[in-house]
Formats: C-alpha cells, sequence, structure tokens
C-alpha cells in the first residue's frame, strides 16, 4: 500500500471526503484504501512516493505560482454589493511593483482597466515553495459590475493570467405569483404514458398540449415532465429517461410528426401515413399497455429524415425565414448542439457497419476523441447528415417552445417544469464531447440506507470537480442554460449534487465508494444565475440525507425543496402538510416509488420479493408491517383532520385496496398544507397497481413503459376526476 499519509492528502486536494453522516446519524470515516482504490480510478499512479508528492504539488502549490485561478464566481447582495473581492498569487519579489488589470465585460459591451499594487491589498494567506514565498491577496471587484459572465485579466511584472469572473446573484428566479405566497396545484407526468387517438404509441408534445387544455381549465398551475433528454436513436430500447445520452438536448421521439409545418408538403409521407396498413400499425401501437420503442423509434425516424429532405429543399436551399430560423438556432446551439449533433451521425455510421457499436466507446480508437483528425474529416464528409440531426433539435425545441407558450397562455402560474439528470449515460454524446471532465472509471451512486443496504450504482460517470472548474464550468453553464430554455422552473434530480457525490469505483459494491465534494458556492452561483436569465425557477429534489452546509443554502438561495408524502414522517405519525415549507414541491409519491394503489395494497413488496430483491425473507416481512402502520399513520391523520372520507374504516387492515375517494382524500389533504406547489400523479387517480420503474432493475422489469390506462381528455372528462381537479383548486385556494 503506498504510503497512507500522503494518499490522505492527495485524497484531501482531489475533494474526497475524510468522513460523512450516515442515514443512521452516525459518523462514517472513509478508511485510507478506499481513497486509494478511488484515486487510482482517477488516474493516478501511486505506486512511487514522489509521483504522489508531485500530484499534490500541481493541485496545491502551483495554483500560487500563477496570478488568477481559472474562474471566480462572486455574489451579488440584493443592493449589488459584491463579496470581498478577486483572491490573486504574488510572490514576494513583485509585490511593490505596480501592475495592470483589465475587466473584459460579457458580450463585449465595454472594457474597465487599472492599475493595481500587490503590497496595498490585503494579505489573507501565503505558500512557501522552497524558499519563495507567495501571498494571497484581494483585490476589490469595481462597483456596479452587471450580473454575468465577464472576463478578469491581470498583468505583473513578466507575469499575466486570464480568468472567467462570474457575478451572480444570491437567489434564484422567483415568479412575482410565487413570491406573493400564492399555492398552486398540478400534475408530474412520465410524457410518454400518455395516450391519445392521435399519437403513434408513445406520448408527445401535442398530448403535452391536449393535458395543458384540460388541467389548466380546471385550475391547475403546472405541469411537470420527466426528463426529455435525448437517447439513443439507434437503440430506441434504451429507454431510461435518467440514463441519456445527452441532458443538454431533446427527445425528437417527443415531437408529433404531423405538426411539423413541413409535414404539409411532404406528399409521399402524408400517403404512407393515410394508408390502411400506416394507421393499423398506429392503431396497434396505441392499444399497446406498454410503449413499445423498437417499433415506433424506426417509424419516426422514417419520417423524420423524409420530413428533413423537404425542408432542405424548401427552405434551407432557397434561405427562407424558416431556413434563417434553424440558422440561428444552430448558431445559438453553438458547439454542444454541433458536437451532439456530429456524435448521432457517428452513431449511426457505426451501426449500419457493426450492430455492437453500441455507443463511442464500440467505435474505433481514432474516432474516440471528439477533437481527432478522424472526426473532423467524418465532419467535413458528412455535412448533411449532421444538419439533418440538427434539424431533429430544431423542431424538438420549436414544438417544446410552443407547448409552453400554451402553458403561459392558459394562465398558468408556472407552466411547465423539466427534470435534470445527475447524471448521462457513459457511452452517450455528453461524454463523448466532454470526456476531459468526466471520471470515466467511476459511477455515481449512493451510499448503504435502509431501502439499499449495499449502497446504490446508477452507472453514471461522474464530471470531475476539479476539472469542472478549470474549464470555467462551461459545460455545467451550457446544461443548465439547455434545460431552462422551454419551461417556467427546473427540478434538479439528486440536488445534493451541487455539494458532493457519491463516487463509486470498478469492480467494487456501492458500498466501497466515497463523497467527491463539489464547489457549491461556485455551482449554486451559476445556477441563480441562469434561473434569473432564464425566468426559471429552481425545484431541488433534496430527497434523503440532507448535510448540515447545504441544509440552510438552498432555501437562501430560493431554491424550492421536494416532499414526498410517504416519507414526512415521525415517531408521532404523518406529518401534518401544514408544516411543510412553503417554497417547496409536495407529492405523494415519485417515479421511483410505488403508485398509491401499489403502496397500499403492498403489490410493490410482492413484486420486489418476486425479483429477488430482499436480502432476506425477514426484510420482506418486516417491511410489510412497516407499511401497515404507514397506512394506519395516514387514515389516523385523515380522521383528526375531518378528512377521511364516509365509509372508508378507521382501521388499516379492513381496507386492502385503495379507492377513488381515499386518493382523492390524500391528496386534497396534501393540498390543504403549506407547500406551495403540490403535484399528482395521474397514476395514483387511475390507481393503477404497476410502476413505472423499479429501482435496482434493468431486463428484470419493462421499466420506463408502461403506459396510463386512459387517455388524457377521457380522464379529465370523468364524473369523479373532474370533481377531484376542482376541489385541488379549492383547496389551494
Amino acid at each position: 500500500m503506498a504510503n497512507p499519509d500522503l494518499i490522505s492528502r492527495l485524497a484531501w486536494q482531489r475533494c474526497i471526503g475524510d468522513r460523512f453522516i450516515n442515514y443512521l446519524g452516525e459518523e462514517e470515516i472513509i478508511p485510507v484504501a478506499r481513497k486509494e482504490r478511488m484515486l487510482r480510478t482517477m488516474g493516478y499512479d501511486l505506486d512511487d512516493d514522489a509521483a504522489i508528492e508531485e500530484a499534490i504539488f500541481q493541485l496545491d502549490g502551483a495554483p500560487w505560482t500563477r496570478l488568477l485561478r481559472p474562474v471566480y464566481v462572486l455574489t451579488a447582495d440584493t443592493s449589488g454589493s459584491v463579496g470581498p473581492g478577486v483572491e490573486c498569487h504574488v510572490p514576494d519579489a513583485l509585490l511593490d511593483t505596480t501592475g495592470e488589470w483589465r475587466l473584459a465585460l460579457e458580450e463585449g459591451l465595454s472594457e474597465l482597466e487599472g492599475d493595481w499594487l500587490p503590497a496595498e491589498l490585503e494579505e489573507t494567506g501565503e505558500y512557501w515553495i522552497g524558499d519563495q514565498r507567495y501571498s494571497r491577496r484581494l483585490l476589490p471587484v469595481p462597483a456596479a459590475l452587471p450580473l454575468g459572465y465577464h472576463q478578469l485579466t491581470l498583468a505583473l511584472g513578466a507575469k499575466s493570467a486570464t480568468a472567467s469572473l462570474i457575478l451572480a446573484p444570491a437567489q434564484a428566479y422567483q415568479s412575482k405569483t410565487m413570491a406573493a405566497g400564492e399555492r398552486i396545484w398540478g400534475t408530474a407526468i412520465q410524457l410518454y404514458t400518455l395516450r391519445s387517438e392521435t399519437n403513434w404509441g408513445l406520448g408527445d408534445f401535442s398530448d403535452l398540449n391536449t393535458l395543458i387544455q384540460e388541467m389548466s381549465a380546471r385550475g391547475a398551475g403546472f405541469i411537470g415532465l420527466n426528463p426529455i433528454h435525448a437517447l439513443y436513436p439507434i437503440n430506441p430500447e434504451h429507454a431510461s429517461p435518467y440514463s441519456p445520452s445527452n441532458r443538454s438536448f431533446i427527445n425528437p421521439l417527443y415531437v408529433d410528426v404531423t405538426r411539423v409545418p413541413e409535414f404539409e408538403f411532404a406528399k409521399a409521407l402524408q400517403k404512407r401515413y393515410r394508408s390502411p396498413e400506416f394507421q393499423a400499425e398506429l392503431e396497434s401501437l396505441r392499444a399497446d399497455t406498454h410503449v413499445d420503442y423498437a417499433r415506433v423509434g424506426p417509424l419516426k425516424y422514417e419520417f423524420f429524415e423524409g420530413l428533413y429532405t423537404v425542408f432542405r429543399a424548401r427552405h434551407l436551399e432557397r434561405d427562407t425565414d424558416r431556413g434563417r430560423q434553424f440558422r440561428a438556432f444552430v448558431e445559438q446551439g453553438g458547439e454542444a448542439l454541433f458536437e451532439h449533433a456530429t456524435f448521432e451521425a457517428l452513431l449511426a455510421h457505426f451501426k449500419a457497419q457493426d450492430i455492437n457499436a453500441w455507443g463511442w466507446p464500440a467505435w474505433p480508437e481514432s474516432y474516440q476523441d471528439h477533437h481527432s483528425p478522424a472526426v473532423q474529416q467524418f465532419v467535413d464528409t458528412h455535412q448533411d447528415a449532421i444538419q439533418y440531426r440538427l434539424y431533429l433539435q430544431f423542431i424538438a425545441d420549436e414544438q417544446l417552445r410552443a407547448v409552453n407558450a400554451a402553458a403561459e397562455r392558459s394562465g398558468m402560474a408556472l407552466g411547465l417544469y423539466r427534470d435534470l439528470a445527475v447524471g448521462a449515460d457513459r457511452g452517450g454524446a455528453e461524454v463523448w464531447s466532454n470526456r476531459e471532465i468526466f471520471c470515466g472509471e467511476a459511477s455515481v451512486g449512493a451510499p448503504p440506507d435502509a431501502l439499499g443496504p449495499t449502497g446504490q450504482n446508477w452507472g453514471l460517470p461522474p464530471l470531475d470537480p476539479i476539472r469542472l472548474e478549470a474549464e470555467a464550468y462551461a459545460t455545467f453553464i451550457t446544461l443548465v442554460r439547455n434545460n431552462m430554455r422551454g419551461c417556467g422552473a427546473l427540478r434538479i434530480d439528486h440536488a445534493m449534487a451541487l455539494f458532493r457525490l457519491w463516487w463509486c469505483p470498478p469492480g467494487a459494491d456501492a458500498a466501497q465508494g466515497v463523497y467527491v465534494h463539489y464547489n457549491l458556492d461556485h455551482l449554486l452561483g451559476i445556477l441563480n444565475l441562469e434561473s434569473q436569465r432564464n425566468q426559471c425557477m429552481v425545484i431541488a429534489e433534496d430527497l434523503g440525507t440532507v448535510p448540515e452546509e447545504v441544509m440552510h443554502r438552498f432555501p437562501a438561495a430560493q431554491l424550492y425543496s421536494n416532499k414526498v408524502f410517504y416519507f414526512e414522517t415521525s415517531p408521532a405519525g404523518t406529518t401534518p402538510p401544514e408544516q411543510y415549507p412553503a417554497r417547496s414541491l409536495a407529492i405523494v409519491a415519485n417515479h421511483d416509488m410505488p403508485t398509491l394503489s401499489a403502496y397500499w395494497n403492498r403489490s410493490d413488496l410482492e413484486l420486489r420479493r418476486t425479483l429477488n430483491m430482499f436480502p432476506t425473507p425477514d426484510s420482506y416481512h418486516e417491511e410489510r408491517a412497516r407499511r401497515e402502520g404507514c397506512k394506519q399513520s395516514i387514515l389516523d391523520a385523515l380522521q383528526a383532520t375531518g378528512r377521511l372520507p364516509a365509509g372508508v374504516p378507521e382501521r388499516a387492515e379492513e381496507l386492502p385496496e385503495m379507492t377513488p375517494e381515499l386518493s382523492f382524500a390524500i391528496h386534497c389533504f396534501l393540498a390543504s398544507g403549506s407547500a406551495q406547489l403540490v403535484a399528482v400523479q395521474l397514476e395514483d387517480l387511475l390507481l393503477i397497481n404497476d410502476p413505472v420503474n423499479v429501482p435496482g432493475t434493468s431486463d428484470e422489469y419493462r421499466n420506463w413503459r408502461r403506459k396510463l390506462t386512459q387517455d388524457t381528455r377521457g380522464l379529465f372528462r370523468a364524473e369523479g376526476t373532474d370533481g377531484f381537479a376542482h376541489q385541488m383548486t379549492r383547496e389551494r385556494s
């Protein structure tokens, strides 16, 4: 084993935590052996003490030899006052040397410049390299700077450096309506589960528009979406929205083909669409209880290619207004969008040659680097294939924006909220385009807890905090900005990732992982800035153990927390909803949990037992007993507040199945509370048993496919559901 002291020092510099509080409330110390394993996973040579010492120096000492760090994120308070200033590093030999500074404001608005004398600045630290002393000095920031992304350049003697200076607000955006304390309700949906008489067997943006009409007419204020990130066009069975190819872009399968403007002029496509054979295929797909991605995907992409052919001929070759809109969209999308389209073109290219070319790790090595000459040559010779993929993002963005505009016109207070997954799939476009800032060998997960005694490994490579800072968070900025488009709020899945993530090493169970820490000040500042610019509220999914360092930061930044009714309990019973924080999103359950019907009849426990997911027979029986206690607690809470429906027994053992009346009562109880946002899952109105996802499974269960049992219009025009919706609106007023 390598020198334990050196290992611990290097681990500290690489943001690996020494300890954490586990789910039992106990402090857990990370052994040196686990730190060593993770450092090796990060790519360090730990067999040579000199190499370790050099690695420590590069992280700890070398930054002192540079005038500036790569990036500074400063916070402006509500008065516009900025924090203490920019920390710069100066060797003693230059303390009395007059230097120059220049601040280029974002988008070339203007430049500020002046002189600086290090000896006159406040000293906040020192570092010795041999007999050379370096001091940290605070350089004041000019007053009344605009919020945004600026460039600071310092010159001192023969030294010079440039850094990104990000000036961020202290709080995220909050609409006037929500700031005034309005309480609203809405729904949280998996878009692909929606049924209609017009979709292709998978819920699309037109179905979403219908849902907006139906819900806004009944007083709902928002619709929450599953992540609609880009997946793998050549592998439609890779269906998890939480394991996407690229989080910055949209899954084109949600596009309603017949609503794309080019469809009107695509005579051959119209003929095929109207043919009895094609309509029979659509009817079959709509009738299926589950989304059949293997059939839907090829059908839609066949039509997408035809639509692009029409678009190219009518708009690109003629340089029409629509063609110019497309080019503006591509220019705004920048390098990230172009590389995504390039990846998808390469993916199709190699898949046509080799059925096993599932992602970039299975490509020829010369194509695995997105900056390689081979990739550039491919770009030069496959412009049309790349432009086709750019077009897919153009029409997807177009339809999403149209739907959000419809939500705004309908009077919804919030409109759509989108969901940002915690990571991206290892073989996808996002990792390929940013390999240098991902730790490709590690995986994101969670430490052991009551539900997962061996921890969780989600199989998603984590972003490297050191490399993120080195690139001035450009990837994170793009990610947040793109996901705030076309919505009124953004839900951050596993928002603790702004502070720390559990990294799992390869070849070991998740319990052998470590927490790697991120710069919360920097990431939260950027999130606030993009939130204000996009007028997009932020919902921080903060389920599980919330570390002390985060507990007060999120509320202070006006981030909404997430409260799940199942989890809001205490030794005294079900926590009354009026005790929830006002700035929170409350929901009975989410996509990772049993539906209300399954929770009540315990069919989720039976399913988990069938799938061998209980470590011991005793744990299954313990969970059954615990569930009965939770159900009784819910009934007691309803009884105590006069909300138990007539005819519903007071004892849980006398009510083996969920009823519509009890489901409505539970949701109205939740809506009576203080959370400003209350969401209803449509599954719970329909009393669906089957889960949309069973965490911890892949091929064992058909995750991310189960549809709703009614179409959208039929659901809300049923007498009971219509009455429930209006009652929810009354509860919230």
